[in-house]
């Protein structure tokens, strides 16, 4: 479907789901235009809503079956991912959820079920792997040989969202710790097969805010290390992945490469930064007008969350 643009119907205005609706609005994604929009505050969606000229529904299910929605995109706390694509599901049109896919595996895999059966094309938002710094260390990884160690992690300032604090949607291993397993298993082309995981509770009060975990990821037997705080002054996303020809360490939030031989250190170069949502909007309107798989679909978000549900069952009470 060359030249077609998709209506766009977004569940979610929260701080992520605006930055979504600001580049459908600002006319960053060509192929996608945001036509309908629906949140729980009702009062406030609507305002939002009447604002821009565009529909609002209050029910998810309602937002789906709109006709001049094309396809579905949910940002929403984790324990809604799993409503919005039954709801795409019901009316069979194709969804991206953002990430975590749900708060555990069994939600995972039903949801994952309920997409199957559909026969929609569905999507995770796994938004990491559309970073530059990432893009290009996916490319560099054959160049180290047999890859044995990954260490990566995660620094945030504290977040004001309540729901981060809700057993329910909330945690730091569910909520950034998933890009991170999400990171090995795309890096390290496996699956974590292990993981043992400390937590702690520095400004929350139900929840962990910061974790440390060790993790095996197969096949190869690669040890990783991921550790997470949203407790901190300042924000870094460092990547260091060792193998027999060498190493590459990076940091995705301040766009750096440079790879280690011997005892001799040289930055690489790396493509300008990209806003990542704009990135994943893009691909996935491209494969639903262009009739290709979806580059993230629903099953490595799944893989992604078992992996979380392995450090959260190892770890001990925050």
């Amino acid at each position: 479907m060359p030249g077609t643009t998709l209506g766009i119907g977004l569940a979610g205005l929260g701080q992520h789901g605006i930055r979504y609706a600001r580049h459908l609005l600002a006319g960053d994604v060509p192929r996608g235009r945001l036509v309908a929009v629906s949140r729980r505050d009702e009062a406030a969606g609507r305002a939002w809503a009447d604002s821009r000229g565009l529909r609002f529904h209050r029910e998810l299910a309602d937002l789906a079956a709109d006709p001049a929605v094309d396809v579905l995109v949910a940002v929403l706390p984790p324990g809604l991912h799993p409503a919005a694509i039954e709801a795409a599901a019901a009316v069979g049109k194709p969804v991206l959820v953002e990430k975590p896919l749900a708060p555990d595996a069994d939600r995972g895999r039903a949801a994952v079920e309920v997409a199957r059966r559909a026969g929609i094309p569905a999507m995770v938002a796994q938004t990491l792997r559309f970073n530059s710094v990432v893009r290009a260390l996916r490319e560099l990884v054959p160049t180290l040989g047999r890859l044995h160690l990954v260490a990566i992690n995660q620094r945030f300032e504290p977040s004001g969202r309540p729901w981060l604090d809700d057993p329910e949607h909330g945690g730091l291993i569910l909520n950034t710790g998933v890009h991170g397993v999400d990171l090995l298993h795309h890096l390290a082309g496996g699956r974590v097969a292990r993981a043992t995981a400390l937590t702690r509770r520095v400004v929350t009060s139900r929840v962990e805010d910061l974790f440390a975990a060790v993790l095996v990821v197969e096949p190869g037997s690669v040890l990783a290390t991921l550790d997470n705080s949203r407790a901190t002054g300042g924000r870094s996303g460092r990547i260091e992945l060792c193998g027999e020809h060498g190493q590459l360490v990076a940091d995705h939030v301040h766009g750096q490469i440079g790879e280690i031989k011997g005892r001799m250190f040289r930055p690489l170069p790396v493509e300008p930064p990209v806003p990542t949502v704009r990135e994943v909007l893009r691909a996935f309107t491209d494969a639903i007008l262009e009739d290709r798989p979806v580059p993230v679909p629903l099953e490595e978000g799944l893989a992604a969350v078992e992996g979380v549900d392995l450090l959260r069952r190892s770890a001990d009470p925050a």
